[in-house]
């Protein structure tokens, strides 16, 4: 088993997410809010990975962050962050 991330929908093209479920059972979710399309995205998907870290860390939650592989996270991350984009230029600009 792995680390699985999945794409939160909503029916405002302004919100965004993500749902990360780790090996443990462990479950978190990641939420954003933007008015217009997230760049860079690579730094997005740094800065959601790194408050996710830190949120494991503060609930002593070790096994999870020493288990996983954060850069398969992050790369997730930004391809989310990449669909949330692309559903959201179409809404804005069609």
């Amino acid at each position: 088993m792995s680390t699985n991330l999945q794409r939160l929908e909503s029916d405002d093209p302004h919100v965004g997410g993500a749902l990360v479920t780790f090996d443990n059972g462990t479950r978190k979710t990641i939420r954003w809010q933007a008015k217009a399309p997230i760049v860079p995205t690579l730094g997005a998907a740094k800065q959601y990975t790194i408050q996710l870290v830190q949120q494991l860390l503060d609930e002593q939650k070790e096994a999870a962050v020493r288990n996983t592989n954060w850069t398969s996270v992050t790369a997730a991350m930004q391809r989310i962050i990449s669909d949330f984009n692309d559903k959201l230029r179409m809404k804005l600009y069609a």
